[in-house]
């Protein structure tokens, strides 16, 4: 099955939908100023939603409300405007480790990113498609060079994949890149009751240091680290980058054997959220009233970023390094 979001354009709600926590949850691109919503009950009754905003390089508003799941609602919005809609509902990811990525003709490399990461542990991929848009401040179509359905058709029938069509351009006049933080967030306040979600890019590979499971990494690393679990927003993973100077075959698996890459660095990191323990997903920053991130070092965990995968002009560059560690993973 793939998943359509629920679209009002004239005020930028990219999705209404019911969460694994029993919330109603709204996601709206931050191109206008917040308004009042409420949600009209069956007796009548307006009860409003609760407003979640943050100022700090945020593309979103997020609004919600605890109630059962009905397929079809009542909204006004501002007082004076009442429009009947739909509710969407996702499958649940209750304690599993899942992935989102936001993807673009990525058709060529999609496949081994799934396969590598599910064998090292991720039980769920959230991808949402934004092959139909193109770069620019609109929603034009361009010609579809992307076929996740059909490509991807084995992974959805046995719920390895999720595959939500997602018609919004990546970045917006004032809210930024809000298609892809609003990606973000989708999955952050749509699986409530995940364990840890990732987010990756396609060209992004986990490189575990010390085994070969995800989920057993962390047990072990919270375990000797004595971490309280439920006083962190994420797990912070560093970021080494891989280049391609000589410009080598990178096909298939191929890229797997180019091995010319930095140190890790400290930026471009990407996290692994606790989502009831944060509030935002902000790419590379994840906010929280309460927790703080935790950054895990290289010793243990980083993640290989082949910046030239599918980029005809990135990551000719030269590093300092080689790095052929994540040989012993495949």
């Amino acid at each position: 099955m793939i998943y359509t979001p629920i679209h009002i354009p004239e005020y930028f709600i990219y999705d209404i939908l019911h969460n694994d926590n029993n919330e109603l949850i709204i996601i709206v691109a931050k191109e206008l100023s917040p308004y009042k919503v409420e949600y009209i009950n069956n007796d009548g009754e307006k009860i409003k939603l609760q407003l979640i905003d943050c100022s700090y390089k945020i593309h979103n508003f997020i609004y919600k409300i605890t109630m059962d799941y009905q397929e079809e609602i009542k909204l006004i919005f501002n007082d004076n405007i009442i429009i009947n809609t739909n509710v969407n509902k996702y499958p649940e990811a209750n304690n599993d480790i899942i992935y989102s990525t936001l993807v673009k003709n990525e058709d060529n490399y999609i496949r081994q990113w799934i396969e590598y990461h599910y064998k090292i542990g991720i039980n769920k991929f959230i991808i949402y498609d934004n092959s139909m848009v193109d770069d620019k401040l609109s929603y034009t179509s361009i010609e579809k060079e992307s076929n996740l359905k059909d490509l991807l058709k084995d992974y959805i029938i046995n719920n390895i994949v999720i595959l939500i069509n997602w018609p919004y351009p990546k970045r917006r006049l004032k809210s930024g890149i809000s298609g892809q933080t609003t990606q973000q967030n989708h999955s952050l306040y749509t699986f409530q009751n995940s364990k840890y979600i990732g987010f990756f890019d396609i060209d992004e590979y986990l490189n575990i240091q010390r085994n070969n499971n995800v989920d057993t990494f962390f047990k072990d690393y919270i375990l000797e680290k004595n971490i309280n679990i439920d006083k962190i927003s994420s797990f912070k993973i560093l970021c080494k980058l891989f280049y391609n100077p000589e410009n080598l075959p990178c096909d298939g698996t191929n890229f797997f054997n180019i091995f010319n890459c930095d140190n890790t660095c400290q930026t471009r990191e990407k996290n692994f959220v606790i989502p009831k323990q944060s509030i935002f997903v902000h790419v590379h920053n994840i906010l929280s009233y309460k927790y703080k991130r935790h950054t895990i070092n290289n010793d243990n965990i980083y993640f290989n970023h082949y910046i030239f995968l599918n980029k005809k002009n990135r990551g000719r560059k030269c590093g300092k390094y080689n790095d052929d560690s994540i040989l012993y993973k495949l």
